[in-house]
């Protein structure tokens, strides 16, 4: 084990910057409050009273998908495979982000009031049919939030001289208390700081790469150096080189990442409650553009971190030299630690820790929200009382922040002390919880879909996929155990097995027992709290006009998300894998041009257009807070403030807007 940061770059980091983000995410909520309006009721907590613009959703999209383990398998993927192994992993994930925007297109449409999307299924369905998939959903909420807190730990631990438990606990005091107080606007605005963080510590990585590093600096160079290791360490590909897409081993671990990463996007709630959050007309562009930059990460980073990792295998400055890094630590993902230590030394290595502490803290914050939401939707409100008033809501919302952020703790200590890596849960999860997406989906777009498929579809995909991983392991390896599991042959069997399987029984199931649950009225099965103001209610309801139009530009919209993913997917890679094309100079070094500007493009796409979208709230904001013109508040109470001013700001705001509604309709 290599520890290259000292203890305080650790606890630094944890800690302190930390806390430092907590605090400003609280004052930033604060403010909001304070001076345009924005009361923490149950509505906005969890929903941000549906009124989140592309921008921000795109960079939310960005977030969400930036996993730690996003950032280190990708790199791992590009260590292991070459040029080609951050691009896959990009098709794995961007599979999953684009093709979810049809989900959330179909959920605006059908479910416009839904606070969350497991309650989707509750509506058309009933209890028995939304308490198989409440199981499903949390299950795959627990195991993200525990993978994404163990990668960011795990990279932690290793790298400086930190107590991986500390990092477990640790991590989500800080962002359960930002989360806390600001909801889920509070994530939107963290997922954007964080991300133009994460773009901005990949573009220097580039840049010092091929640019000013004194051991590579150039695209000429890396790609001689690539041709020398591959001489002394080979890789699976074709002539052991690392230029090449032609590498049998990579794209099955693509595929088998593909048909596990379903579950792990479409089946956890954080990204419906996303797209509940969303402005209607917001949701293809935000996901779509999202989506696109996105892509760019896991392609990008591997390429000025992991491959320099790599490169350097023969150069005395890697930390592993002359070997390769060690499997162990490879599956933990530290080429992407060791490519920028190499390459920048301990700064790089600081930036690597930085980006993690980023993509952690930013991710968590999602499924803190999403998994209270759902206790307090799908289980609270659902089950235990009908009832509950808006202060009642936003209080267990509370409760289950702090107790989800604990539970993640202890279970990624758990995993951590059993020998699971994020790489193998990323296979895992897939073969259990895969059963979910093809359930969910077909309660969005199928008429025919029967209740019956939870009780039976979704239960027997799961078993069928475990069957499946178990008897491939057997047969491929010769004995199950938990290495053996992980690897490609087992994996991809089972994860197959369990979304084919999933859908052959649901719709064999569904033409033996039919319900012809209606699809077409969901609107009115979504019950509004009563600290809700009139313009959150209102936003509870499509409107004919907007309904309208998400119509006419759905069918134009699947085609173009197909027809991107198929382009990624198919067209690009697989020629060059036929070929068996081993890049020249010139190609690779249009390969590495090609990702750099498609990082700049992204990087300030995500920083600068929710500003410009925002420009006039933020406007707005600027002439309150200089005085220029009174705040929601003020103008309600006049210059004195009382202590529970946004409550009664709240009720009142939701009197003026009746008012004004009463008036127009006389009218």
């Amino acid at each position: 084990m290599v520890q290259v940061l000292d203890a305080g770059y650790g606890y630094g980091f944890v800690v302190g910057l930390g806390a430092a983000f907590a605090f400003i995410m609280i004052f930033v909520t604060r403010v909001l409050t304070r001076y345009m309006g924005e009361v923490q009721d149950s509505e906005h907590f969890s929903t941000a009273s549906r009124s989140i613009k592309s921008g921000l959703i795109s960079s939310a999209v960005v977030s969400s998908w930036c996993w730690p383990g996003t950032l280190l398998s990708s790199c791992v993927y590009t260590y292991r495979y070459g040029v080609a192994g951050g691009y896959w992993y990009g098709i794995s994930g961007i599979s999953h982000s684009m093709l979810f925007t049809l989900i959330a297109l179909q959920m605006k449409r059908k479910a416009t009031g839904a606070h969350t999307i497991v309650e989707i299924v509750r509506a058309r369905f009933g209890k028995a049919a939304h308490c198989v998939y409440l199981f499903y959903s949390c299950g795959t909420n627990a195991i993200i939030a525990s993978m994404l807190l163990l990668g960011c730990s795990q990279a932690f631990a290793h790298i400086s001289d930190i107590h991986i438990v500390a990092c477990a606990f640790l991590f989500p005091t800080s962002v359960a208390a930002y989360t806390m107080l600001g909801g889920l606007k509070s994530t939107f605005l963290s997922d954007w700081i964080h991300t133009v963080i994460i773009y901005l510590v990949i573009i220097c990585s580039l840049l010092v790469c091929y640019g000013s590093s004194n051991l590579i600096g150039s695209t000429g160079k890396m790609w001689d150096l690539l041709q020398e290791v591959s001489k002394t360490h080979p890789s699976g590909g074709h002539e052991g080189s690392y230029l090449t897409f032609s590498n049998k081993g990579l794209v099955m671990l693509a595929w088998s990442q593909i048909m596990s990463g379903w579950a792990t996007v479409f089946a956890d709630p954080s990204y419906g409650q996303k797209a509940i959050a969303a402005k209607p007309l917001s949701t293809i562009s935000g996901y779509v553009i999202g989506s696109l930059c996105w892509f760019i990460i896991p392609w990008s980073f591997g390429l000025g971190t992991a491959l320099a990792a790599l490169a350097l295998t023969n150069n005395p400055v890697s930390l592993t030299y002359p070997k390769t890094i060690p499997t162990e630590e490879v599956n933990m993902g530290m080429p992407l630690l060791y490519g920028l230590y190499a390459i920048m030394g301990k700064s790089g290595a600081a930036a690597g820790i930085l980006v993690l502490f980023m993509s952690c803290t930013s991710s968590l914050s999602a499924e803190l929200v999403s998994f209270s939401s759902v206790m307090t939707y799908d289980v609270y409100r659902a089950y235990i009382k009908p009832d509950a008033n808006g202060k009642q809501l936003v209080r267990v919302s509370h409760f289950f922040v702090a107790v989800f952020a604990l539970f993640v703790a202890g279970l990624t200590v758990m995993f951590n002390y059993i020998g699971i890596t994020i790489s193998w849960i990323l296979t895992f999860i897939g073969i259990v919880l895969g059963a979910a997406p093809v359930g969910i989906t077909l309660t969005l777009f199928w008429p025919r879909m029967s209740r019956h498929c939870f009780y039976w579809a979704l239960p027997l995909g799961s078993f069928t996929g475990l069957g499946c991983w178990l008897g491939a392991c057997k047969h491929f390896y010769g004995e199950i155990n938990k290495n053996n599991l992980s690897l490609v042959n087992s994996t991809i069997i089972a994860n197959f097995s369990t979304f084919g399987a999933t859908l052959l029984y649901c719709i064999v199931i569904s033409y033996l027992k039919p319900d012809y649950s209606s699809l077409e009225n969901l609107q009115d099965k979504f019950t509004v709290g009563d600290d809700a103001t009139a313009k959150e209610k209102k936003l509870m309801q499509l409107d004919e006009e907007t309904k309208a139009k998400l119509d006419a530009v759905f069918k134009w919209t699947s085609i173009g998300v197909f027809g991107l993913w198929a382009s990624f997917t198919f067209l690009l890679p697989f020629p060059m894998y036929g070929q068996k094309y081993i890049m020249s100079k010139a190609f690779f070094k249009g390969w590495i041009v090609v990702s750099i500007i498609w990082l700049f493009i992204a990087f300030f796409y995500i920083t600068f257009y929710p500003i410009y979208e925002s420009r006039d709230a933020i406007l707005e904001f600027y002439r309150k807070v200089t005085g220029k013109e009174k705040s929601q508040v003020e103008l309600f109470y006049g210059e004195e403030l009382r202590q529970d001013s946004p409550d009664e700001f709240l009720k009142s705001t939701e009197i003026e807007e009746t008012k004004e509604k009463g008036d127009r309709s006389s009218e």
